[in-house]
């Protein structure tokens, strides 16, 4: 009781006092704040996921979004730590006596480093090296290095290793400090791709090691590094090396699979290494690895330019998969790179589909494969308009007979389909009968032993079958019925909604729904004449700017003047024709397009440059020229001087001028008249600006104007001034909402249309197969689909999809509630609501269908 009443105060530097304030810091708040520090490092290690297909990270810190999961124990250490700071601290005139003081403000320092709170861990770390003078200010030099590195400041990073360098150079680190040290070094160059100057750095922390592990983990990384700077004999050796330290199964087998993909094609029989791979294949322990294996021969191919043998390995490897989602994803991304380089886009597209299905979302290549993916999706949704509409203009040039028979046979083809469909499912089904009852018997034999389910092996086993049976190969994901996040395409989902009767399927189609598709009058081969030309143009377009395919965006343009000449795009298609013949250096070619642009559309701006290779300066000259009139007109009109400014105002009526520009002239008159006649006048000339120049900047001011001089304005005036206010109440509007909603407003995202269903005052059956008529009739083109799901007790939810944006989801709901109300549908029985593809889990799965109303009532005001 004495020791501990004496050794209270931290303002005595005494034995008593000194020992008392480090012993309670290091097993009370710093023991608890280690604790909880540590506990969280062995959890993100347990997250953390190696990618072996790329060079492994040398620090095992999983993803951004693994080391937000440990945020909460950081969050603890740093507030055990500060506590036993606060209590415990001896600094006395500047000196601390407590030596667990800065091993706290170390664990702290991590502890935000591991918040992703770089910026303060930098800060705590400086403090570390100004503060205290012991090893842990060493250490902090290159954890300031590291925390750089982790916020993508290479150059500070570099200055911070500088600092820690001249340390090591000294002898100031221990053995501890140098094994970080070079870790931190080998991350830095590692990070920016520079493969050969990391390797030494990882060959001396492999030396430093702890442990075998860690050991093993560095040589793997180096012989990785080796392999990326295409040095493939030290790669070799190295890889020989980790063989020789006996790591786990998993790297020993990437190590052998690296040595294959390490040998140097050049200057080696490449017959050994195919069958060092294809021994592998045989040996049966790595029978779940055989995707791997297949994979590193197709790559192996790939470097021996054997193109059409890596395909033929890649669907091998696709063909052996294991539930390997990765590799299977790198796999599909591969295949769809060399599809992509011999411009096959519509097998391309369906290859990097199927890659953002598998794909980890944490592969270094995983948001470029998006964004090749969604431009694939657009073009080869603009290649099936075209080869439908083709298609379909054949067949009404047939004649009746002939039409018929091809009617007659692709009903035949789908009542045979649905046929092989339907025995399929009555196998599926007979299939788990027979599961379930071999299931049920394994499960009252096993149940004595497990007890639990997730315990029980057998009762695991049979619930794996049963799923797999019914729902085939599913991610780990909220909304795990739906195959294709990226599509959401709800129709498409087994088992989520009914059987739909209008489908387009054998026995539920006749000639006369296949009829409707087919333009055989005028109006609709107009109709489809014209999506194709958009379609072409669309393609020329990505094939021009973001694939740079010239021969085929050539091709695109050209068929919309030859095949559409009252195509809407048709001047657009020239003057790209020109720009892209005269880039190629084929100058006949352009000058002919050059020709049609000028004899076709004199009166375009495209024209007159073409004809003048002066144009576009001359009408630079003449726009500055009435910018600085209106500059002296204004200044005069600032000055007083009013006939001075209108004097010059009179002057511009024989330049040209574009509407803005007209509109500031005028609006200025109206300011002259204003100041030197009556109010009549002013109101007269404030009108004619508001009457003919609405969207310049201008009108609004001249608007505000005529409102304050108590004027009523003209009935188009105040109908643009009643929806401006309408707009501006409704931005306020929105912008509350959004602040205060669990939903986001992104109207330019992918939009659903929902109906909230009333099944007890409405039959849902045949509301589906309305709008499915309607979608047939007016949206064929779309590619719609539609879905039900249980939403509750008595309501049901009828979500069709997909829409560009949330204005094409609304025109689509407006057309559709006219549709339904025509065929007889009460609209006080289901509710009609537009959705966009972020916010649909989020209601479905929660059931806020009264926040979603809300939400939904203050931000999408189309109609209103």
């Amino acid at each position: 009781m004495l020791f501990f009443v004496l050794g209270c105060s931290t303002q005595k530097n005494t034995f008593v006092n000194r020992n008392y304030h480090s012993i309670t810091t290091k097993y009370n708040g710093y023991f608890n704040a280690r604790e909880s520090y540590r506990e969280g490092l062995r959890r993100l290690a347990q997250l953390h996921e190696d990618n072996y297909e790329d060079v492994l990270s040398v620090f095992k810190y999983g993803s951004e979004q693994q080391m937000r999961t440990i945020s909460g124990n950081m969050e603890i250490a740093y507030q055990k730590a500060s506590t036993a700071i606060r209590r415990h601290s001896m600094n006395i005139r500047g000196v601390e006596y407590n030596r667990w003081i800065d091993d706290s403000y170390y664990l702290i320092a991590r502890s935000h480093y591991f918040k992703r709170d770089v910026n303060l861990a930098i800060l705590t770390f400086e403090y570390i090296i100004r503060q205290f003078d012991s090893p842990l200010q060493y250490k902090s030099k290159i954890w300031v290095a590291k925390s750089y590195i982790q916020a993508g400041q290479f150059d500070n990073a570099q200055q911070a290793l500088l600092r820690a360098t001249a340390d090591k150079e000294q002898g100031l680190l221990d053995r501890e400090a140098l094994m970080l040290y070079n870790m931190v070094y080998a991350d830095f160059h590692l990070k920016q791709n520079q493969y050969a100057q990391a390797a030494p750095y990882l060959e001396r922390a492999s030396q430093l090691a702890p442990n075998r592990r860690m050991r093993t983990r560095m040589a793997f990384i180096q012989a990785q590094a080796y392999h990326k700077a295409e040095n493939f004999a030290q790669a070799q050796q190295a890889y020989a090396r980790v063989l020789k330290l006996n790591p786990d199964f998993q790297m020993a087998f990437q190590a052998r699979i690296n040595m294959a993909m390490a040998f140097d094609t050049r200057s080696g029989d490449a017959r050994f290494i195919q069958s060092e791979l294809e021994g592998m294949l045989r040996d049966n322990k790595n029978r779940e690895f055989r995707d791997q294996i297949y994979f590193a021969l197709g790559q192996f191919s790939m470097r021996q330019n054997k193109v059409d043998q890596a395909l033929e390995y890649y669907q091998l490897s696709l063909d052996h998969f294991r539930g390997n989602r990765s590799q299977k994803g790198i796999t599909f991304l591969r295949m769809g790179e060399i599809h992509l380089d011999r411009k096959d886009y519509r097998t391309s597209a369906r290859l990097y589909d199927s890659t953002m299905v598998y794909l980890s979302r944490e592969y270094p290549e995983y948001e470029a494969a998006g964004k090749k993916n969604v431009l694939l999706r657009e073009l080869a949704a603009q290649m099936r308009i075209t080869q439908r509409e083709d298609s379909l203009q054949r067949l009404a040039a047939l004649s009746v007979n002939e039409r018929n028979a091809i009617l007659d046979q692709i009903i035949a083809d789908l009542q045979e389909k649905e046929r092989q469909e339907r025995e399929l499912e009555q196998e599926r089904a007979r299939m788990r009968q027979e599961m379930a009852r071999h299931g049920q018997r394994g499960m009252a034999q096993g149940m004595g032993d497990g007890g639990w389910y997730f315990y029980n092996p057998s009762a695991m086993s049979f619930g794996r079958n049963e799923f797999f049976a019914k729902w085939g190969e599913r991610e780990l994901a909220d909304l795990w019925r739906i195959s294709n996040k990226q599509i959401l395409a709800f129709g498409e989902t087994p088992g989520m909604g009914e059987d739909d009767p209008d489908q387009l399927q054998g026995g539920r189609v006749n000639r006369a729904a296949l009829l409707e598709n087919i333009p055989t009058t005028p109006e609709k081969m107009q109709l489809s004449n014209s999506r194709m030309s958009q379609a072409y143009y669309t393609k020329g377009m990505i094939f021009k700017d973001r694939f740079r395919d010239i021969p085929n965006a050539i091709s695109s343009f050209e068929t919309v003047i030859n095949r559409f000449p009252q195509s809407d795009n048709r001047l657009f298609s020239l003057y790209f024709l020109y720009n892209l013949y005269e880039n190629q250096g084929n100058t006949n070619r352009a000058q002919a397009y050059k020709d049609m642009i000028i004899r076709e559309f004199p009166d375009t701006d495209f024209a007159r440059i073409l004809s003048d290779p002066n144009y576009a300066e001359n009408v630079r000259q003449r726009q500055n020229r009435v910018k600085e009139l209106y500059a002296q007109a204004y200044d005069a009109f600032l000055a007083g001087n009013y006939s001075y400014a209108l004097d010059l105002v009179s002057q511009s009526e024989t330049m040209e001028k574009n509407l803005e520009q007209q509109a500031q002239f005028f609006f200025l008159k109206a300011l002259v008249v204003g100041k030197t006649s009556d109010t009549g006048k002013f109101i007269h000339e404030l009108t004619y600006v508001t009457e003919n120049f609405q969207g310049t900047r201008v009108h609004e001011p001249a608007q505000n104007l005529l409102a304050f001089l108590g004027t009523s304005l003209p009935e188009t005036a105040q109908a643009e001034t009643e929806s401006r206010d309408g707009r501006r109440q409704r931005g306020d509007g929105q912008a509350t909402a959004v602040e205060s909603s669990i939903f986001t407003y992104k109207p330019e995202a992918v939009h659903f249309h929902v109906l909230v269903v009333n099944t007890r005052r409405l039959q849902i059956r045949q509301l589906r197969s309305d709008i499915n008529a309607f979608n047939r009739e007016n949206f064929a083109e779309n590619n719609l689909n539609i879905s039900t799901l249980f939403f509750d007790e008595g309501r049901q939810l009828i979500t069709i999809t997909n829409f560009a944006d949330a204005q094409k989801a609304y025109d689509y709901s407006q057309a559709l509630k006219a549709a339904m109300i025509q065929k007889g549908h009460n609209t006080d029985h289901y509710n009609g609501l537009i959705i966009s593809v972020d916010n649909y889990p989020v209601f479905y799965q929660e059931r806020k269908l009264k926040e979603y109303e809300e939400f939904f009532e203050a931000v999408y005001n189309f109609g209103n």
